[in-house]
């Protein structure tokens, strides 16, 4: 079961499939991706710098036999009202080699926020 930096998940959601469903219905609707000139926006093509930037939320999915199952969710929101999900493998299996993302969300503001 995923767990939240700030709560425990709500007990519907088990998978990272059925958590970013529900995420999606409740309005974190785009895809970011890091780059090398940031947090950027699939859907918007927009490029956030870490100061413009809040992360509401943080679910963790830890798998108990496969380390591929190891993945984090960020419900991110920009300054400007866009939002959504930035999806990765955490520790060894991140996909980010050549960017320093751990350094780049340090800056990122973050907030309690019930969903």
């Amino acid at each position: 079961m995923p767990t939240s930096d700030q709560e425990n998940a709500q007990e519907h959601m088990y998978t990272l499939s059925e958590t970013i469903n529900h995420l999606r219905d409740k309005g974190y609707t785009n895809d970011f991706k890091m780059t090398d000139l940031g947090m950027a926006c699939r859907e918007t093509q927009e490029v956030f710098k870490p100061e413009e930037l809040t992360i509401e939320r943080v679910y963790r999915f830890e798998g108990e036999s496969n380390p591929d199952d190891m993945s984090v969710i960020y419900l991110m929101k920009s300054d400007g009202g866009t939002k959504g999900l930035f999806v990765d493998a955490y520790g060894a299996y991140s996909s980010y080699d050549g960017i320093d993302l751990m350094e780049f969300l340090k800056k990122v503001k973050r907030e309690d926020s019930n969903i």
